[in-house]
């Protein structure tokens, strides 16, 4: 079932890429404070977390944007796969997009939240032309310079999905942050990677926050000062997720996390006065 969120004068339409069990937390490899309560987690959110151990159930989220008569898809999964890091998962974006009715040739903008292997994944098809044709793509301009120019050579996933949109034309590198459709805006929200993006969807009083990778398990929500193990910058990383927590709660935005349980959102509540993830 094709799952759907209106927020302002926008639809997010939910696109799952597939999901895996992985065999740690989400802290797995970061200097985590002791005594997480991973079993409560595990019984509030059952599809986040698998097996007596509680480890973390990763969902690979990818989600099209329909505002202002424009179309943004966020994120692009794994591709056919396997995909080692995920147990052998295989993506299920195109399935996703054949079951919500949405075709290629709608997505104006194709969003890179960040340039990791498991958000570039469809980008292009096995002939090596574009997935979406009339799509421009767009990623941040700290991503592609620490990925593509730093790195030597540049990460395998990287030559294959990524540079090639360069050389066709259709990759634009951008900085700091703006307006990428009627209400729908890209933030900077570094730590994870340098260029990292989160996407704000919809207008004052009534918006979501697209999240990529700051906030990629419920347990976030309540412990945002804990790090994640796959952030770059893990000190930046806390600092941007509990700014973006913070101002979730204040503002009432719906947070929609790239690896939360499907379809991806829900809202901030305050339970004897600790946050909590609620999905919608």
């Amino acid at each position: 079932m094709t799952r759907r969120l209106l927020v302002g004068g926008a639809e997010i339409i939910s696109l799952p890429d597939g999901s895996a069990a992985l065999g740690g937390p989400p802290t797995a490899g970061a200097a985590v404070r002791p005594g997480v309560d991973w079993a409560g987690y595990h019984a509030r959110h059952p599809d986040g977390f698998h097996g007596p151990d509680h480890h973390w159930r990763v969902h690979n989220g990818c989600y099209l944007v329909r505002a202002g008569g424009a179309s943004v898809l966020v994120d692009l999964g794994v591709g056919r796969g396997p995909y080692p890091r995920y147990a052998g998962l295989e993506g299920a974006l195109p399935r996703s997009m054949e079951r919500a009715g949405v075709v290629p040739e709608e997505v104006d903008v194709v969003f890179f939240t960040h340039a990791h292997p498991d958000h570039v994944g469809w980008s292009l098809k096995p002939d090596g032309t574009p997935t979406f044709p009339r799509a421009r793509y767009v990623l941040h301009r700290a991503d592609w310079e620490e990925y593509a120019v730093r790195r030597s050579p540049p990460p395998r996933y990287v030559e294959r999905f990524v540079a090639p949109l360069l050389a066709l034309g259709v990759l634009e590198l951008m900085d700091g942050e703006r307006a990428l459709a009627e209400e729908v805006v890209a933030l900077h929200t570094p730590g994870h990677t340098p260029g990292h993006m989160s996407v704000l969807v919809g207008r004052a009083g009534d918006r979501a926050v697209i999240t990529g990778d700051v906030v990629v398990s419920p347990f976030y929500v309540s412990e945002p000062e804990q790090p994640f193990g796959s952030d770059i910058d893990p000190q930046q990383g806390i600092r941007t997720r509990v700014a973006l927590v913070a101002r979730a709660e204040a503002e009432g935005l719906r947070l929609v996390g790239g690896h939360m349980p499907e379809p991806g959102w829900g809202e901030v509540v305050r339970v004897n006065g600790r946050r909590w993830f609620r999905a919608l």
